[in-house]
């Protein structure tokens, strides 16, 4: 059952089922590279990841709410500039989260997903190799 105190499936199937059904994004990475939280071992790059979900109970005026934080990661590598298209990947996730509408849960309250942040670095394990991270935030309506 998923309660207002702790959403993080809901949030979880929401963003996948954004990033999945966006056919812009999908033809940049095939929907089976668009991973829940882990990472197959014979991972194809380049590929998206959606990070553990971090919940914060809340109880403000006697009503039970949340905060999800969370990041969507996008790995890419090799070609003619992966860090660009690290970049594109992140502007995608963002469109893409900032179109999800609020999300409904039991007893009427409602989510909001917000990104908070979004960013570039190079992945140090793999030559070559960057990291795109969108940090998101979901807090109760």
């Amino acid at each position: 059952m998923i309660t207002t105190l702790d959403p993080s499936l809901a949030i979880r199937g929401k963003i996948l089922a954004a990033l999945r059904g966006d056919a812009t994004l999908t033809a940049i990475i095939p929907e089976a590279r668009i991973y829940k939280s882990q990472t197959p071992t014979d991972a194809v790059w380049p590929f998206i990841r959606l990070g553990v979900m971090i919940n914060t109970p809340m109880r403000t005026d006697g009503q039970p709410g949340g905060d999800i934080t969370a990041a969507v990661h996008c790995f890419t590598k090799g070609g003619d500039d992966p860090e660009k298209l690290a970049m594109q990947l992140n502007a995608h996730v963002v469109r893409i989260l900032d179109a999800i509408d609020a999300l409904a849960l039991e007893d009427d309250a409602q989510m909001s997903i917000h990104v908070t942040q979004s960013q570039v670095i190079e992945d140090g394990a793999e030559a070559a190799a960057y990291h795109g991270i969108v940090s998101i935030s979901a807090l109760g309506l």
